[in-house]
Order: C-alpha cells, then sequence, then structure tokens
C-alpha cells in the first residue's frame, strides 16, 4: 500500500499548532549555584538579599572630608586640614567614617607634610561616595522570572548575596538516528552506506538553545526496534527527535508508529526544503520525525523544535536576525511551498543588499557552508523578479557581510589556498566562491551580483583568454584583469590508463566514456576548441553531452569509474588520484569593475597573490605556472 502525506498546512499553523497543543509543557524547576547559571532561564523573580554596598563606600582614592570645612577653597585661598581630625585617608570601597560626608580624590590634595593637607576647590556633601544600596537595595526584584541569565546577571546577583538560583531545568532531547544504510563518521562508507551526522548537526543546535542531548545508536528500519527506543525515550524525555523516517517510503515506518502510539498533529508542511515533518504527540510528549536529507533536518530543527526548547523553559524563542534583500534576476519557485533558499549576499554603494542563490537541493550541505543568509520566498509567489526584495535569515554578521568579497565564476582550486591565506593572516573579510562557469562568472559580474568573476575563456580566433566576451559583456564600461595563474589542462584518466588513451583522437572510441563540463565553463570552450583542431565532431564523443560543474567533480568521476575520461586542470588530478594527460596551457584571470580598483580588500587580495610565498603554494598544488601572477590590465570598452 502506498503511503502519502496527511494535508500539509502551512509553517505559521504549524508553529502555532505546536506551541498551543504543548502551551502548558514546562521542565522541571531546579536549584544551582548562582555561578553556574550563565545562560539558564529563571523560574522564578529574584530579589536583592543584600544592600550593596551596605555602607557609604568611597567611590574614589582621596581623602575623606567634611564638606563644610571645603567651603571657599580656592587657589589664592587654599584650605588646610589636619590628618585624622579634619581628613582620613580612603581607598575605593572604604567605608567613611560618619564623622565625615564627602571625598576628595588623590589627584586634587596638596599634602604639605605628614599631618596637613591642602585642597584648592571645595566640594559639596557625599561627593564620591557610594551611598548605601547604590548598587542594589535589599528586598528589590533584580531579575525576572523567565529571563536568560547573562554575565552581568551573574555579577549582580552575586554581588546581592544571591548565591543559588532557581531555573527551568535543561530540556532532555533524545535522538533516535534509524536507518539501513547509516554508519558512523568514524567508518569508512562502501558503496550504498552513508555517514550518519545529522543527529551531531541536530544536536549541537540543541545545546546552544538550552537543551541536553541524548543520541541513540543507529537503529536499522525494523519496526519493532524503533517503537522500543521510542517507548524507552519517552519515559526520560522532554522531546523525541526521529530522524528520518518522516517520508512515506517502503522502509519509512515513523508515521505508522506515531499514529499508533499517539496522536499526529500534522504531516507535512508547506515549505521547501523541509516539507515532510511529523509532528506528534506520545505520552504527552512533543516527537518530531525529521526528514533524512540534511538541509531539511536542519531547517525544520530550527524553524519548529527551537520554538519548543524555549517553549519548555518558559520564553519565546528569540527571533531570527533579518535584513531585506533585492535579487537582480528571476528566481524561480514553487507557488504554494514557501522555500528557504540560500544566499551569499553583497552589500552595494546604495546601502543595499543583493541575494544571489546558491544551489538548491536539501542534500547540498556545501551550500549552506558558503551561504550568508536563508533567503525566505512566499508561497504565495511564484518566484521573484529583477529587483523584487524578499527578507532573509542571516547566518553571519552583518560588518562580515559587507567586508567580504564574492567569486563568482570558473573553479580553481588556488582560490582556496588564497581563502585560507587570507583567514590565516588576519584579513578583516573573506573571499567567498560560487562555482558555476566563466561564462555564468560573467553574467553574474554583468548584473552586479558579485565583486569579481573568475574566467579563462578562450577566443578560437585570436588565441586571447576572456577580452573577447568583456569586449561583448561591458560595453562602456572600464573593467580590470588581474592574472591569477597559467595552468595546465589535459584528461583526467583512471589509474594506470587502463584504455590505452594517449590523445584526444582515443575519445572517438565507443568503448571510451567521456564526461563534459558544463555549457559556459572555460574547459567546455577548450574541449570543443581541442575537438575542432582535431576534426572530431562532439556526437562522435561517448558522453559529450554528460556534465559535471566543477574540476574535482568530474575528476572523481573518472576515479571511481563512471567515466573513462575528462578533461579539466592537472591540481584536481593530483587531489583524486588519477593519472593526467596534458594538452594545453590557458590562463585563469580574475575579472572585476575598475570602479573598485582602489578598495582595500581588492588591494589587499592583489598584494597577497603577488607574494612570492603565495606563488610557490600555488605552484606546489600542481600543473600551476605563477610568471604573471598579480599582473594587471584595464580595458576601457
Amino acid at each position: 500500500m502506498v503511503k502519502k502525506y496527511l494535508d500539509k498546512i502551512s509553517l505559521a499553523d504549524a508553529i502555532n499548532k505546536l506551541k498551543n497543543n504543548f502551551k502548558s509543557s514546562r521542565t522541571d524547576i531546579e536549584k544551582i549555584k548562582t555561578a553556574e547559571a550563565e545562560g539558564r532561564i529563571t523560574a522564578r523573580g529574584i530579589k536583592a538579599l543584600r544592600s550593596a554596598p551596605d555602607y557609604y563606600a568611597a567611590a574614589m582614592d582621596g581623602i575623606a572630608v567634611k564638606a563644610r570645612m571645603t567651603e571657599g577653597a580656592s587657589e589664592r585661598n587654599p584650605v588646610q586640614l589636619k590628618s585624622g581630625l579634619d581628613a582620613v585617608e580612603v581607598d575605593t570601597g572604604d567605608p567613611i567614617p560618619e564623622q565625615f560626608n564627602s571625598v576628595i580624590k588623590i589627584e586634587e590634595v596638596n599634602q604639605i607634610d605628614r599631618n596637613t593637607y591642602s585642597i584648592e576647590k571645595g566640594v559639596p556633601p557625599w561627593h564620591n561616595i557610594r551611598s548605601i544600596g547604590e548598587s542594589a537595595v535589599k528586598g528589590n526584584l533584580l531579575v525576572p522570572a523567565a529571563q536568560r541569565l547573562k554575565d552581568y546577571d551573574i555579577g549582580a546577583l552575586l554581588e546581592a548575596g544571591v548565591v543559588e538560583v532557581e531555573v527551568y531545568q535543561k530540556p532532555q532531547i533524545t535522538i533516535i538516528p534509524t536507518g539501513d544504510e547509516l554508519i558512523e563518521a568514524a567508518g569508512t562508507p562502501e558503496k550504498g552506506e552513508l555517514v550518519e551526522f545529522n543527529s551531531q548537526m541536530v544536536r549541537a543546535a540543541l545545546r546552544k538553545w538550552g537543551a541536553k542531548v541524548k543520541i541513540s545508536e543507529i537503529i536499522p528500519d525494523q519496526k519493532q526496534l524503533i517503537e522500543k527506543a521510542l517507548i524507552e525515550a519517552a519515559v526520560t524525555s522532554d522531546i523525541i527527535i526521529i530522524l528520518s523516517g518522516s517520508s512515506a517510503g517502503r522502509g519509512d515506518y515513523t508515521i505508522d508508529i506515531l499514529r499508533e502510539k499517539g496522536e499526529i498533529l500534522f504531516h507535512g508542511v508547506n515549505i521547501m526544503p523541509g516539507k515532510p515533518l511529523i509532528a506528534a504527540e506520545v505520552e504527552t510528549k512533543p516527537v518530531f520525525g525529521l526528514p533524512g536529507y540534511p538541509l531539511s533536518a536542519w531547517l525544520d530543527n530550527h524553524l519548529f523544535i527551537r520554538e519548543l526548547i524555549y517553549q519548555l523553559q518558559g520564553v519565546e524563542a528569540p527571533s531570527f536576525n533579518q535584513i531585506e534583500a533585492k535579487v537582480n534576476r528571476k528566481v524561480t519557485s514553487d507557488i504554494g511551498l514557501e522555500e528557504f533558499l540560500r544566499v551569499n549576499l553583497i552589500f552595494d554603494t546604495n546601502d543595499q543588499y543583493t541575494a544571489i542563490p546558491l544551489k538548491r537541493g536539501s542534500s547540498a550541505m556545501e551550500s549552506i557552508l558558503k551561504a550568508d543568509g536563508i533567503m525566505r520566498i512566499a508561497e504565495n509567489k511564484e518566484g521573484m523578479h529583477s529587483g523584487d526584495k524578499a527578507p532573509v535569515i542571516l547566518l553571519k554578521e552583518r560588518n562580515k557581510i559587507k567586508n567580504d568579497l564574492l567569486l563568482i565564476g570558473s573553479h580553481d582550486l588556488s582560490l582556496d589556498l588564497i581563502r585560507n591565506q587570507l583567514r590565516k593572516r588576519g584579513y578583516n573579510f573573506d573571499l567567498k566562491l560560487q562555482t558555476v562557469g566563466s561564462m555564468a562568472g560573467l553574467t553574474a559580474l554583468r548584473r552586479n551580483e558579485s565583486q569579481l568573476a573568475g574566467a579563462h575563456l578562450l577566443d578560437p580566433e585570436t588565441g586571447e583568454y576572456n577580452i573577447k566576451h568583456l569586449k561583448d559583456l561591458f560595453k562602456g564600461s572600464k573593467m580590470v584583469i588581474l592574472n591569477l595563474v597559467h595552468r595546465k589542462q589535459g584528461l583526467y584518466l583512471k589509474k594506470g590508463n587502463p584504455k590505452g588513451i594517449s590523445n584526444i583522437n582515443d575519445l572517438i572510441d565507443k568503448d571510451v566514456n567521456y564526461v563534459n563540463r558544463q555549457r559556459g565553463a572555460g574547459t567546455r570552450v577548450l574541449f570543443d576548441y581541442l575537438l575542432e583542431q582535431n576534426d572530431i565532431a562532439p556526437v562522435q564523443i561517448n558522453g559529450y553531452t554528460k556534465e559535471e560543474f566543477t574540476h574535482i567533480a568530474a575528476a572523481a568521476a573518472v576515479g571511481r569509474g563512471s567515466a573513462d575520461a575528462a578533461l579539466g586542470i592537472r591540481a584536481a588530478a593530483e587531489v583524486m588520484d588519477v593519472d593526467f594527460l596534458p594538452l594545453a596551457e590557458e590562463k585563469y584571470d580574475l575579472i572585476f569593475r575598475e570602479e573598485i580598483l582602489d578598495y582595500p580588500q581588492i588591494q589587499d587580495l592583489i598584494n597577497l597573490i603577488k607574494q612570492e610565498e603565495i606563488k610557490n603554494k600555488i605552484e606546489n598544488l600542481g600543473g600551476y605556472q605563477c610568471r604573471k601572477t598579480g599582473e594587471i590590465r584595464i580595458l576601457d570598452l
């Protein structure tokens, strides 16, 4: 029998249903030491047990005096005070003797001799004296209920004599990973096996929100075993999370178990990613079935479970840190689903953020590593048009996003090295990378979606790189070409070259499977050029239409046996341990508008890649020459 989702509900309705269903649920209250309570949430209001200070105290180093005896003191008419009778030395925090009512700071006191002070300025009563209860008054409310304690709260409470506080216990959460195909991260996956990392990713967030988390062993896809793990967890846990099994596949038993053991609150939410979420109640406990796709699990955890973690501790979850950003091109999206789209952000001269979408897909973990934020496209919108704006949940600090440079274009391993060096050397910006191919990179630069493009587009007629395409795309602009490297391009071949490929003509063999690069990639342009030079038609290449988007992906396809050959740079062959047959040397450039040439980040980048140490590191990657690295050419188009 085919399993189906129940009727999906909106994001807002799903959150409201959860909060209302468990609105009276709270963790137990416990008493802990104040000194260990940072980050915990108070269960009751906390009052000061003593005043602080509980005596009149000196606020300065100096002398305590009787204010009336200083009246009229001036440079021309100094007043002399006798030590012990008219004045007494005090340090900051010292109690003020009862006969004195003011303090003159030490810098304003002249000591004539051992027993005599001279002052040239009068002081009013209670000058530089801390009053009783200035910091805290006994009986006053210092911290209300339902407040997360901060470092300064701890200090104030201890000063006021509060050495223990009552707080909500940390919610106890059990995560149950399930799946026959899953292995621990420390293992080596065989074909058909996947590393189980969702539980650790989810746990890291739960701990940040104040929970204590237990992860069970990986449970095979057997209904009885999953059910047993759920029942055991319900005894000791405030929330249970079952990982994988929220869909409706033949090995997914979570929905059946939850239906039998409790009540399904909803199955499916109108969001993407994260749609196949299950929320249920079993023995008064919230139970969630999170999707197996990691970005779906990550998003559902942040949108739903986070809300309950805070509610169990008696507080509202804090709002997400959001900004508004525009897009400079059409962004498609399915109407009826609220999409959470990973994006990079750039900050332009008009003080606006522009969002540039990253790779979609619920399993594309690299896209969230690269993302600056998550753009929310409303469910009643069929995508966005150029100039449209939408909220973006920030994953990084605003100042960092404003400083960073975004490079979109061709993939090159030296860029990762450069990016790492920028961070190691303490520069105040990052070089963010989107790998889309040379032509797509130049197109993004033309749309002002990036500050830089990486390109190596050969003009077969002139043998020049990139210039022809800049003339076509950027008429009327001044563009800068900054050479990064010259690099070897050649064929990736299986280790030992079992097909005996010695030149490009050997690819015509129907027993040879080739994997190509995507349209618009400089490597694709070079391959077409090499085919033309050797009078080979694309249809003669078995696999010409099969595409990968990076050199590493193409080399990996050859290394794992999915293809016999692919064109790419030597450095990727070194990384993936495949054979390399050199065919050509090409020029790889960084391209940007002349108007940002003087930006500090651009100048820092140029100065970095010019350093001999950096050039040597790049050449050591394999297949690179840095003979012109850092050279600049400005084109007035």
